[in-house]
């Protein structure tokens, strides 16, 4: 009998084991830069997950870019791309636009986009990107007909944003808009904007 018991017990860890949730692939390839050294101290993903964040992060604002002057295709598209704080944001915006009275018109932002991420959570899910756009413009158009009513060009800035890894949709999204500087105040973004990290460094627990 306590056979028999050992191995019930050891076909439903098996079970369990087969259809826990899996953690991210990255997780354990995570390392520690600037260990104990305060807020300088954070870690950092492999390159291919860097890759894979701005790939995302470019795509979510094209994606959006794109469906600017149809806000049904955007309300489907919203979720694909966005999460979290700035989902619940955008739909919020959206359903303004959509019950606002008078002439109806869209807006659509175009920028060149300079990438830098850095700051990865401890679990490898969130991340923040810092966005260096210049070239930045902003055309508004008649809704219903396309027509251009205006184009502005914007000042060069640099946003930082925080990125979410959506495990069932295999994408990084945009989760939240940290801040906003303008250029003159660049140089002081809270966090460190070196281009190359240290390759090697220990891990702390």
């Amino acid at each position: 009998m306590p056979f028999l018991l050992v191995i019930a017990v050891g076909l439903l860890l098996i079970l369990a084991s087969a259809f826990a949730p899996r953690g991210i692939p990255w997780a354990n390839a995570l390392v520690r830069v600037n260990p104990g050294s305060g807020k300088r101290a954070e870690w950092v993903a492999p390159p291919a997950v860097v890759r894979a964040v701005k790939r995302d992060f470019l795509a979510a604002h094209a994606g959006l870019a794109e469906c600017s002057n149809n806000w049904g295709m955007l309300a489907g598209e919203l979720e694909r791309y966005v999460a979290g704080d700035y989902l619940r944001r955008q739909r919020a915006a959206l359903g303004l636009l959509v019950h606002a009275r008078g002439p109806r018109l869209a807006d659509a932002v175009t920028a060149d986009h300079a990438l830098t991420v850095r700051r990865f959570s401890a679990d490898g899910l969130r991340c923040l990107v810092l966005d260096w756009q210049t070239n930045t413009s902003v055309t508004t158009s008649r809704y219903w007909s396309g027509e251009m009513v205006h184009r502005q060009r914007m000042p060069d800035a640099a946003r930082v944003w925080q990125m979410i890894y959506d495990g069932a949709d295999r994408r990084w999204k945009i989760e939240r808009l940290v801040q906003t500087l303008p250029a003159p105040a660049i140089s002081r973004v809270p966090i460190t904007l070196a281009e190359e990290l240290p390759a090697h460094a220990g891990r702390d627990h």
